[in-house]
């Protein structure tokens, strides 16, 4: 209640006015933040709706949205039914749980609160309704409503989407409303008045969305109105309100950043972490982010150490945006269909990055035969070459600036933090540090290695032609966990280990793309013909390679999908920067 007030004392103090007649002024050039805005989905957004029969146009797209917000349920009903969730009687239990499934949608605000019960059993039900609730959602459609919303500008806009936002089918589509709503801050020259009522509302998820929007519209008035929810009391309003300030270059920011790694999921602390580590640099804690309470203390803890030794000397002005993600893909491929002068040319190796439009930005031969690649800088590739028995730095125009001899035949590569290389081979994985000197190896004579990653918390997975997946200590090499993945019968291509600690891997055999838990259970599948390589992006979708049908694809968080790319030839691999 007191930060209610505080907050309500500092819109008087700033605008001697309503807030609601807040005023569009410019900012002065040098003290705007650089917020960088998301590759153009516009074509892709327009062919979805299209394809699901809905209209692309203003008014409809707002109904679209009016027809899914619901009247939220009896309040007190709710308290009743959501406590009976947790009763010592099962059949209460049952009646109450069946009840709020009727109220459906109507219940979800209350039913998401829910979910963070102390009481185990409350909060397990809670989760399980909200996954049933959810099941017909369409997150696809609402993302692409949204964006083409945020370019349209109707009347309106902004009360709709905020009005829908706590009705979003899941995080990435409360992200993209979010973003759309930064669109519309404004109405005309004064800020939309649902932005700053939404500042003050009963529900985490809108007051962190008008701070949200309200930074990303650079409304300087406001600014301080928004900082002040750094100190609110929910983590996940002072988690968005943190990111969304991260442009300004405001060291105020990071110990509230840090804070969240111990209160909420990795789902939702990913931009977190991305963040601390490119200020970090070398220096940054050999720490994941944590799936559990104490995993979570570990994170933060390691993280506030290394801020209270260093937090004089941050740069921020590392930080040109908070978002990384540029749309580019990059592309490792054997190009059989090559076509000069109407003569075919034989085979070659290429590694291509494609816009966001599947355009080349740059593109050259690598004739021994490349496999991997990942970018390292503003003008510079690490390859695996497998025939060459080495993996080289290069230019955007192919010219070598580094390379390595690794003994053997390189089937992945992967640059660390700190700067060392991670090397796979089908019997070894090998480490080299910045000097080229080997730091830390493993053999495996049998040959049977297929695909390995390295953990920023210094583990190794790595699985096997037959699916065997190892998770080791990589210093004692010390076996964590094993379990069966599947067998892998191409050798190029990768897995992702996500940031819960989650394994993706591609199944060529049975055509499809396999979640598994730190327990081996699947957990989620969809499928796709012929996988050999997965990356799950920030949004939730998964970026997908087959060599087999030379094709690059965009799967959603349903395992829908979103786009496919034919390419001239067969992908080792495909990462998304």
């Amino acid at each position: 209640m007191i930060h209610r007030l505080l907050v309500l004392g500092v819109f008087v103090c700033l605008l001697a006015a309503p807030p609601l007649v807040a005023q569009k002024t410019e900012p002065k050039k040098e003290d705007m933040p650089k917020i960088e805005a998301p590759p153009d989905t516009t074509p892709d957004d327009l062919r979805l709706l299209k394809e699901v029969g809905l209209g692309s146009d203003g008014p409809a797209m707002l109904e679209y949205f009016r027809k899914r917000t619901f009247p939220e349920a009896n309040p007190e009903e709710m308290a009743a039914l959501i406590e009976k969730l947790g009763d010592e009687d099962f059949g209460t239990r049952e009646r109450a749980y069946d009840r709020l499934l009727v109220l459906g949608a109507g219940a979800l605000v209350g039913i998401k609160e829910a979910e963070k019960a102390k009481d185990a059993e409350v909060s397990r039900r809670a989760f399980e309704l909200k996954q049933r609730i959810e099941a017909k959602a369409e997150p696809a459609i609402q993302s692409a409503t949204a964006r083409l919303l945020a370019k349209l500008k109707p009347e309106g806009a902004a009360d709709v989407l905020m009005a829908y936002l706590p009705y979003a089918a899941d995080l990435t589509v409360t992200d993209d409303l979010c973003q759309a709503l930064g669109s519309l801050a404004y109405k005309g020259k004064e800020v939309e008045p649902v932005l700053v009522k939404s500042l003050e509302d009963k529900l985490p998820i809108k007051r962190g969305a008008a701070a949200e929007a309200l930074a990303r519209a650079k409304v300087q008035e406001l600014l301080p109105v928004v900082k002040e929810l750094l100190k609110d009391p929910e983590p996940s309003v002072r988690l968005r309100v943190g990111l969304a300030l991260v442009p300004y270059k405001e060291k105020e920011v990071l110990p509230v950043l840090i804070e969240a790694l111990g209160h909420l999921n990795p789902e939702q602390l990913w931009p977190v972490e991305e963040i601390l580590v490119r200020l970090a640099g070398e220096n940054a804690p050999q720490v994941s982010l944590g799936a559990n309470d104490a995993a979570r203390k570990t994170c933060r803890d390691a993280w506030q150490k290394w801020f209270d030794a260093n937090g004089k000397t941050i740069d921020l002005a590392k930080l040109e945006q908070p978002q990384v993600m540029l749309g580019y893909t990059l592309v490792v491929m054997q190009n059989v269909n090559r076509l000069v002068g109407g003569a075919r040319q034989p085979a070659i190796g290429q590694v291509v990055e494609l816009d966001a439009n599947k355009k080349p930005r740059w593109k050259f031969d690598v004739p021994t035969y490349p496999v991997d690649a990942q970018i390292t800088g503003p003008d510079r590739v690490l390859i695996a070459e497998y025939q060459g028995g080495k993996v080289s730095e290069r230019d955007f125009k192919g010219t070598e600036v580094w390379s390595k001899l690794v003994g053997g035949n390189p089937i992945g590569v992967q640059r660390l933090v700190g700067g060392n290389t991670f090397v796979v081979m089908q019997n070894r994985l090998v480490e080299y540090d910045r000097k080229g000197e080997e730091a830390w190896s493993m053999q495996r004579p049998n040959h049977d290695i297929f695909r390995a990653k390295k953990l920023r918390n210094g583990e190794i997975v790595f699985v096997t032609n037959n699916g065997a997946l190892t998770r080791m200590e990589a210093k004692t090499q010390k076996v964590i966990k094993n379990f069966q993945v599947g067998q892998i019968p191409v050798l190029f291509g990768s897995i992702d280990i996500l940031t819960n600690g989650n394994v993706l891997v591609p199944d060529f055999q049975r055509s499809r793309v396999v979640e598994y838990d730190n327990d081996g259970k699947e957990v989620f599948s969809f499928n796709v013909q012929w996988p050999n390589s997965v990356m799950r992006l920030p949004n939730g979708n998964t970026l997908v390679a087959s060599q087999n049908s030379r094709t690059i694809a965009e799967f959603d968080a349903q395992g829908k999908s979103r786009w496919t790319h034919q390419l001239e030839g067969m992908p080792f691999n495909a990462k998304r920067r």
